[in-house]
């Protein structure tokens, strides 16, 4: 299943607006770094509670229906993006090592 980077910020802000620590019940910051594992129809995020400290696994399904995914010519042409784990983590890494300065990342 190919997920396009839109529908992953549509899970993420999902997920935000539903989720509560059971710890202590105040909302939690989901964010892409929250995502661990995604592929196969299926979604593992892992956050921790700002107020209590609380860890939280969440694992959760995902089902794109068809149609949805069929030529919709009105998206935007990032939708159409494929989103490779990795690439996302080696980006990430890049940014950490520049301090999170595009300029010092970009720099040769």
């Amino acid at each position: 299943m190919e997920i396009d980077p839109h529908t992953i910020q549509v899970i993420i802000t999902k997920v935000q607006d539903q989720l509560r620590c059971p710890q202590c019940r105040k909302k939690m910051e989901v964010n892409l770094e929250s995502l661990k594992v995604l592929g196969g129809g299926v979604a593992v995020m892992q956050m921790q509670c700002t107020a209590c400290d609380a860890h939280i696994m969440l694992h959760t399904s995902i089902s794109i229906s068809k149609e949805s995914m069929a030529g919709d010519v009105t998206k935007n042409a990032s939708s159409r993006l494929t989103v490779d784990i990795d690439e996302i983590k080696t980006i990430k890494e890049g940014i950490k090592k520049a301090e999170g300065s595009f300029s010092k990342m970009f720099e040769t």
